[in-house]
């Protein structure tokens, strides 16, 4: 048989393989293609952001519990009754139950039957300041043992030395009005009773010099 009767020669195995593998390979590109116009339909950007900013967040350690701090004089009269609520609440709810004798020496139990710590401002910030200290040291989850050592060693005594000072003029009276009704705070000393309380007057010339550069005659 001549060299022209034959037919077509066949590639060699190897060029066979290659082009096996390289059909092969173009259909799964054709698969990737497929797939990625598919996940292109479910905003997958998008989609990675949320799931990266949900796993940040549950990574990240927790906000701790915030303890707003009082202002008296701004409440209003229903934040203020709520305030003696919570203040009422922690003082013979935990205050007196937990810590008997510094609830009796701070509020004046330990002298008098009755006690007027209620009648005075600066007893109520007290009390006030060494709840929100309790509420810090025992109810914050970030606290720990030093904070609460701190609360025992340093705020609660202190706590107990203002109030002596506060309440060291009241005295309980067995007193009673005109109709024989008791006056169990007979005895109470307003620290501004008898006291004359304005402004000094060379105090105001001196800051109305300052503010006008006049010099007072």
């Amino acid at each position: 048989m001549s060299e022209q009767s034959r037919g077509p020669a066949e590639p060699p195995r190897d060029v066979l393989a290659m082009w096996e593998r390289t059909r092969s390979l173009g259909k799964r590109i054709d698969g990737v293609d497929e797939r990625l116009e598919a996940l292109e339909g479910f905003n997958l950007p998008d989609a990675v952001a949320d799931l990266a900013l949900t796993v940040k967040k549950l990574t990240e350690k927790p906000e701790a519990q915030k303890f707003a701090v009082w202002d008296w004089s701004t409440f209003q009269p229903q934040q203020e009754a709520r305030a003696w609520e919570l203040l009422l609440d922690w003082t013979m709810g935990t205050f007196r139950v937990r810590y008997p004798r510094s609830f009796t020496e701070m509020l004046g139990y330990n002298k008098m039957p009755v006690s007027c710590w209620h009648l005075h401002p600066d007893m109520v910030e007290s009390l006030t300041g060494l709840m929100a200290a309790w509420n810090w040291a025992f109810r914050d989850p970030e606290s720990g043992p030093l904070r609460v050592a701190e609360w025992l060693g340093r705020w609660l005594p202190d706590a107990v030395r203002q109030g002596q000072f506060i309440l060291a003029s009241c005295k309980s009276e067995n007193k009673v009005d005109q109709y024989g009704r008791p006056l169990p705070y007979a005895g109470h000393k307003d620290p501004m009773e008898n006291k004359k309380t304005d402004p000094p007057e060379d105090l105001l010339r001196h800051i109305h010099m300052l503010k006008t550069g006049e010099i007072p005659a």
